[in-house]
């Protein structure tokens, strides 16, 4: 059975140490011959820098051994932003290291020009080879190579949940295996059930939904990956507890999941929070206005009605407040009630419906955060029509509000607008999950992967 679980994801590993160490030596030549071509040097003819470049190498495999960047999960391998900020930290930590070796050692002689220039062409090159290995990862995958056979046990809307996503993600080389629903997860002795349809159908991975399944199956499912080394992955669903952030405890080997843990926001979070909050607007504000001006200009002109649009949204604490947008729609679009947007609604301009694929049309959302209505990032604020029928299917959403709402989040990028309420409360598990994990560095990430978003257009 062992052979079946060989796969080529393996030697990705590999792959990525010999062509990162390849381009760090690339960019280490193509550096020395771009700032001594005037001087006549050659690298096989210096010592001083044949020596640097082999302390280049030292450091670097030394780096990768301890740090291990290339160790990912399969989702994060599919991602530029996984493959590449690993490296770049790596990057980072070389250039430390090789700066303080120049200092310490006071290695004056070696040129300055050609270190920054040495790692400006490897970060230059790493970005485009991570490109092209995730563009080939993805293809290869949708080819059906590289794949693996899921099996998820159990029903509900965890279940449903977790066929959506593997099947909304094709490039991930999933392939979405269900028990049939005769088979009661209740009873232990279908537990051989499980384990024969896993042989039959040589099962990868399987993910055990523990609402729907017994202990007792639990643990020979458990004790049937460890034998055949098939990935046991259980999945359970804490957010009718979570309150303002959930940490798991230990009482001997006892795991205990604490819900009352002091509040998530301490006075020097919220300080460093609102600081990044105004000097990003800021930025944001003042670097763009150019761009605003013109965004503003063709609005006015390709449609009547107002450059900007203002609405009530819930926010902090319950408290209503005023969010500005640029008008994406046409004049009285709500004269028959508050409707959701909807792919090609006709409420919504041309123009105004590419404003909403880039995100253009929030960027008026930075004065909200200046004035302390928003934050950056945060759940999106909705209206109290929508929120009193969330609250009816999913009564911890008023959880949300114990933070400031934001102008991305969680939930806009992993889920998108919803056009329904059933989707809102969807959304809702992912928005959720912010709550116990606010930080600047947090919010950064999010902001990247919210830019990204902006390029490639995907927004409604």
């Amino acid at each position: 059975m062992s052979e079946r679980f060989i796969r080529y994801s393996r030697y990705f590993k590999h792959i990525h140490i010999l062509v990162d160490t390849l381009l760090l030596n690339l960019s280490f030549l193509v550096a020395f011959n771009i700032r001594f071509a005037n001087e006549g040097k050659y690298l096989a003819d210096n010592g001083d820098y044949l020596r640097l470049l082999l302390f280049f190498n030292i450091v670097w495999l030394l780096l990768l051994y301890i740090s291990k960047p290339y160790n990912k999960t399969r989702i994060e391998s599919n991602l530029i932003s996984g493959v590449f900020a690993s490296s770049l930290m790596v990057v980072f930590l070389h250039g430390f290291i090789i700066s303080s070796f120049w200092v310490v050692f006071k290695a004056y002689f070696y040129s300055r020009e050609h270190l920054i220039l040495t790692y400006f062409l490897f970060v230059a090159l790493l970005l485009v080879w991570k490109i092209l290995f995730v563009s080939f990862l993805k293809y290869y995958r949708l080819k059906g190579y590289n794949s693996r056979n899921v099996l998820i046990v159990g029903n509900g809307q965890l279940a449903d949940e977790l066929n959506v996503f593997f099947k909304k993600h094709p490039e991930l080389g999933y392939k979405l295996h269900n028990l049939p629903t005769s088979v009661a997860l209740k009873n232990k002795e279908n537990a051989t059930l499980i384990s024969e349809y896993s042989e039959q159908h040589e099962i990868h991975e399987i993910y055990c939904c523990l609402p729907q399944m017994s202990p007792e199956i639990v643990q020979q499912i458990i004790a049937y990956g460890e034998e055949y080394k098939v990935k046991i992955k259980l999945i359970s669903d804490f957010r009718g507890f979570i309150s303002k952030g959930v940490d798991l405890e230990y009482l001997d080997y006892i795991p205990v999941l604490n819900i009352s843990k002091s509040s998530i926001e301490d006075v020097k979070s919220k300080i460093i929070k609102r600081t990044f909050d105004i000097g990003f607007s800021l930025c944001v504000l003042i670097i763009g206005l150019p761009i605003y001006l013109i965004v503003g200009l063709i609005t006015k002109l390709t449609s009547e009605g107002p450059m900007f649009y203002s609405q009530e949204r819930i926010g902090r604490w319950g408290k209503p407040f005023k969010i500005y947008k640029f008008r994406s729609m046409y004049i009285n679009a709500e004269a028959q009630g508050p409707k959701l947007c909807k792919d090609f609604d006709p409420r919504v301009t041309p123009w105004g419906r590419f404003m909403r694929k880039t995100r253009l049309d929030e960027i008026p959302q930075f004065y909200n955060v200046l004035i302390g209505n928003m934050s950056v990032v945060g759940p999106r604020p909705e209206r109290q029509h929508f929120i009193d029928q969330i609250v009816e299917l999913a009564p911890h959403y008023r959880k949300l509000h114990t933070v400031k709402p934001g102008i991305t989040s969680i939930g806009q990028i992993m889920f998108g607008y919803a056009e329904n309420v059933e989707q809102m409360v969807k959304r809702l598990r992912y928005d959720i999950l912010y709550l116990n994990n606010i930080s600047v560095g947090f919010d950064m990430k999010l902001v990247a992967l919210t830019l990204k978003v902006m390029v490639q257009g995907k927004g409604k």
